[in-house]
Parts: C-alpha cells; sequence; structure tokens
C-alpha cells in the first residue's frame, strides 16, 4: 500500500492536472494585460488581488463534484481498490422493493435504519435483467480486493430534506438492482459529503442536518468519505496538506506574474 507521503505527491500532481493550476494564472495574466480587468478594481485592491480573484473565479466551475470524483479515483486506486466514476449499475427492481421503498419512505413515522433496509432489500429482491435505470449512474464505484462493492453518491454539504429523501432511496435502489444480480452481494451504497459545513474542526464528523431522513451509517462526511475512499489511509487533514502546498505554489505564481505585470 502506498505511504501517506507518496499520497499527498500523486494526488498534488493530480489535483495540478485537474485544475491546470499550471496554465491558468499565466492565461489569466494576458487576460489582465489586454485590458479584462477594471481599472477601479486594480486601484482598490491592487494587481496580486485583483489576479487572484480572476485565478479564483475561473477554478469555480471546475472544483465541484467531477474534482470530487476524480480525487476519491485517485485515492481508492493507491489503496489497491478498482474504482470507476460515473459508472452504470445496471439491475432490475422488483415489484415487492418498490412496494417496501414506497412504503417505508412515504410512512410519515419513518425511522431510519440502514442495516435492516439493506437486508429487507436483499430478501425481497428477484433475479431480474441487468436494465438501466434513470437514478442508476453511480459517481464512485469501489470493489476492494475482498469483493466489497462501495457506491458512493457525492452530493452537496447543505442538501435540503427533498434531497436527502431522493438520495435515501436511491442508495436503496442501488442495493436493489445489484442483488437482482448478485443476491450475495455485498453493497455499500453511501451519500458522501465532501467536507462538513457544520464543524469548525476539519475533521469533524458530527452531522445532524435532516438527520430523520437516513440513517447517520448511509452519509459519509468529510474525514470518513477520504479515509473509506483510501482504506483509512488518508484523512482529511492530509487532503487539506496538499491544498496548502499548493496555495503556497499558486502565492508563488501569482507574485511572479503581478511582477511582470508591472514590469
Amino acid at each position: 500500500m502506498t505511504g501517506v507521503i507518496e499520497i499527498k505527491k500523486l494526488l498534488r500532481e493530480r489535483v495540478t492536472e485537474i485544475l491546470k493550476l499550471e496554465e491558468r494564472v499565466p492565461q489569466k495574466r494576458e487576460e489582465m494585460v489586454s485590458g479584462d480587468t477594471s481599472p477601479f478594481f486594480m486601484e482598490l485592491f491592487g494587481a496580486e488581488m485583483a489576479l487572484l480573484v480572476k485565478v479564483g473565479q475561473s477554478l469555480q466551475a471546475t472544483f465541484g463534484m467531477a474534482f470530487y470524483e476524480q480525487a476519491c479515483q485517485t485515492l481508492g486506486e493507491t489503496a489497491g481498490y478498482a474504482v470507476e466514476t460515473q459508472k452504470k449499475v445496471y439491475g432490475s427492481i422488483s415489484p415487492a422493493v418498490s412496494s417496501y421503498l414506497k412504503n417505508t419512505l412515504g410512512d410519515m413515522a419513518y425511522r431510519p435504519n440502514r442495516q435492516q433496509e439493506l437486508e429487507e432489500v436483499r430478501r425481497l429482491s428477484d433475479p431480474g435483467a441487468a436494465v438501466e435505470h434513470p437514478d442508476s449512474t453511480v459517481d464512485v464505484y469501489i470493489k476492494t480486493p475482498t469483493g466489497a462493492e462501495l457506491l458512493i453518491d457525492i452530493t452537496t454539504v447543505k442538501p435540503n430534506k427533498k434531497e436527502f429523501r431522493i438520495l435515501k432511496e436511491k442508495l436503496l435502489r442501488w442495493a436493489a438492482m445489484r442483488f437482482s444480480q448478485d443476491p450475495q452481494a455485498t453493497v455499500e451504497p453511501y451519500i458522501a459529503i465532501p467536507y462538513n459545513p457544520e464543524s469548525l474542526a476539519v475533521d469533524g464528523i458530527v452531522y445532524s442536518r435532516h438527520s430523520a431522513y437516513y440513517d447517520r451509517r448511509d452519509i459519509l462526511v468529510g474525514d470518513e468519505l477520504w479515509k473509506k475512499v483510501s482504506n483509512q489511509t488518508f484523512s482529511i487533514r492530509d487532503m487539506v496538506d496538499v491544498f496548502a502546498q499548493l496555495h503556497k505554489e499558486l502565492k508563488k505564481d501569482i507574485e511572479d506574474a503581478v511582477t511582470d505585470i508591472q514590469g
């Protein structure tokens, strides 16, 4: 298994590639030189801040769910896992499972119980054709050397009640699809939240947003996600360290670019 220092190096290289950091600063510098920045903003904040803002704004579109998926893939592969992103899961959902999900999740007195629900879905699943369903795309699919399947849906850090209910049903439908193809499959479907918006601690895992709509074991919050996909070898603090190093490199690139702009 790859050590943490080696993983940090690999991840830093991967993040640089995904975010195109090496070409982004020169590109934004050229835009500023060509006049694509307000002179009022430049006078108010200075060239360095103006360039930093332009670089930051251009990163917003890239720094999304697809980024987290690729980060999970890099970490999973270093742990010796087989990892795919945006993988289609094929299978059938029996009428009994559909009825169970409708009656259970639609019950006003619903009390989530992950283990019980997964076992009931397994019991009610029948062998069926490997067909595609509207919600069958898994953001990160991991198969471990032991044969366990991790099906991860990466979502925003603050889903609302309706989104949590939809996500919960999606997890159980994924399980049903897999059980229809392999009744003995070890299936672990999860909702993943890349970092915890409810904790000041970077590695805090206390998360209770709309908790009536899911079993806490259904979700991987921040540190739980990064440790799960890396087989417990890489934490969110390690992830933060990677970005701290990238910050130093980016700051130097921006300072050099500003020196060029100012002549």
